[in-house]
């Protein structure tokens, strides 16, 4: 089952840029954040962030931000 509230931390991130800003624009800090990008890695039991060189979705996390974003439309 797919927890949504990580699912939005995701894809905010991606969306913003980054964690700090993900965070505000969700009302929580920046911790936090990055807490539920880890729980949402854990449950897939794969990265969905490629941190460095520069923020960007891995495959998985992509395919998770496609999701999120049909969900969005409906």
């Amino acid at each position: 089952m797919l927890d949504y509230k990580l699912l939005e931390a995701l894809a905010t991130v991606l969306e913003s840029g980054g964690f700090e800003r993900a965070g505000e624009s969700l009302g929580l800090s920046q911790s936090a954040i990055s807490q539920r990008i880890r729980a949402l890695e854990i449950r897939l039991g794969q990265p969905v962030l490629v941190r460095h060189p520069a923020l960007a979705p891995t495959p998985a996390g992509q395919r998770l931000l496609n999701h999120v974003q049909q969900v969005r439309l409906l």
